[in-house]
């Protein structure tokens, strides 16, 4: 979006959460927007700031204020998928993914892809996330698919990456076309300010040596980061032990894939070494708990994974766009592998708020996640009555009551969702049009 030199907002009144773990809130305190970012915070009189300047004033009185929330890993295309009853009753994640989502994403068309990317994206603005970092797959449809991504992205408002999925499951041709799709994409994304590209992979078990190379070279000549899906089960596991006599983490950094500009997704299933190999590489491992219980994979040892200096973040893999039920389901999951009621409370605000704000800011090349001076004005005001008081101390504890709605949105200083509703586009039509295709999309299944 162009920079505007005389476009200022304010938002002032409100309980502003800067998104630093464990900071107090500044009660009635203010934010100053200049194109489009955050240009101060503060208390008191803000009008000495905007002297001489038209600006628009966004009341937040009696609203909690915080910087958009972030999901590390998801698959917009997923929602079309919502309320499918799937006639197969697969025994384990593999046959999952043969009879459920190979099937959905061959059946994909372009307009599917727009419109499930604008739809999930709405649906992120409702749940507070202004940045998604997407992984994608429609085998039949390739070629531009990523620009139907982030167009549906774009017409949202939202911020974010796209990656295209290589994998050989549907040959080699169509994995070349993958990387292609990357490629060409990354080039386009060079000039936007918004949306970022990776080289998305699927997982080791569907990529051949031959392919991993290609899809390696290519990246360190674009200078993209991977965003791979890693011991999401044990049959990945197996399958690379039996094939490369390797354990999968130690396949990937041996094929240069790991890196600080690399999202590890699940690691589920991986040992003490590998998880050294994690900490020594930087890569950055993506926690999806909701999806791992509902897969029945099991628990990542994210636990073990943070002492040991792992950055790990939060995504939601696509299992809505509501990415605090997953910081939530962390924290069950790590009291329940520690047998200790009082694990994982501070440490899943860490791993949200701080570990995404982060991996973000390195992947979009932008700092977003902070309501502080220089960042992106990515901005949520909640409406939120408490039955406690909030202060900076407790206020994480009044998150994961997920009863927070989402009012006011900005992305980049621009409301993007007011009142609860869409700016940017018919939320009505947009939802109408997306069950259309749903419903057709299903038959082709």
């Amino acid at each position: 979006m162009p920079k505007d030199s005389s476009r200022v907002t304010v938002i002032k009144g409100g309980k502003i959460f800067t998104g630093k773990v464990r900071q107090e809130l500044i009660d009635g305190g203010w934010i100053i927007i200049k194109d489009g970012e955050i240009a101060r915070v503060g208390k008191g009189d803000y009008t000495r700031y905007i002297r001489g300047q038209k600006a628009s004033i966004i009341d937040a009185t009696d609203r909690i204020v915080t910087p958009g929330l972030i999901n590390c890993h998801t698959h917009l295309y997923s929602t079309l998928a919502r309320g499918f009853v799937q006639k197969a009753s697969p025994r384990n994640f593999v046959e999952r993914l043969e009879t459920l989502w190979w099937r959905l994403d061959k059946a994909l068309t372009y307009e599917d892809c727009y419109w499930s990317a604008l739809v999930g994206s709405l649906l992120s603005l409702k749940a507070g996330v202004t940045t998604v970092l997407d992984h994608h797959s429609s085998p039949y449809a390739i070629d531009q698919s990523l620009d139907a991504i982030a167009g549906g992205m774009r017409q949202v408002g939202i911020r974010g990456a796209v990656c295209y999925e290589v994998s050989d499951r549907d040959g080699q041709d169509r994995a070349q076309l993958g990387i292609e799709e990357n490629l060409r994409f990354a080039r386009v994304a060079a000039s936007d300010s918004r949306i970022a590209c990776l080289m998305g992979l699927h997982a080791s078990f569907t990529l051949s040596e031959p392919t991993l190379l290609r899809a390696r070279e290519a990246a360190d000549e674009a200078n993209l980061g991977f965003h791979i899906h890693v011991a999401e089960d044990a049959a990945d596991v197996i399958d690379s032990q039996k094939r490369y006599r390797r354990r999968v983490v130690t396949r990937l950094a041996d094929a240069g894939i790991l890196s600080d500009r690399s999202l590890a997704i699940h690691c589920v299933h991986v040992s003490d070494q590998e998880i050294r190999i994690l900490s020594q590489t930087g890569a950055n491992v993506i926690h999806c708990p909701r999806s791992n219980l509902s897969n029945a994979v099991g628990v990542a040892p994210i636990a073990k994974m943070f002492r040991h200096g792992v950055r790990v973040g939060l995504g939601s893999d696509g299992f809505g766009a509501n990415i605090l039920d997953d910081a939530y389901t962390s924290v069950l999951n790590w009291r329940l592998v520690e047998r200790l009621p009082t694990a994982g409370f501070i440490e899943s605000e860490v791993l949200l708020l701080h570990n995404n704000q982060l991996i973000a800011s390195s992947i979009l090349g932008r700092p977003v996640g902070l309501i502080e001076r220089g960042h992106a004005a990515d901005i949520v005001i909640f409406d939120y009555d408490p039955p406690t008081p909030v202060n900076g101390d407790n206020l994480w504890g009044h998150f994961l009551s997920k009863e927070m709605v989402a009012e006011t949105v900005l992305v980049d200083g621009r409301v993007v969702l007011s009142k609860g509703k869409a700016c940017l586009v018919d939320g009505v039509k947009v939802f109408e049009r997306s069950r259309e295709l749903a419903t057709r999309l299903w038959e082709r299944i």
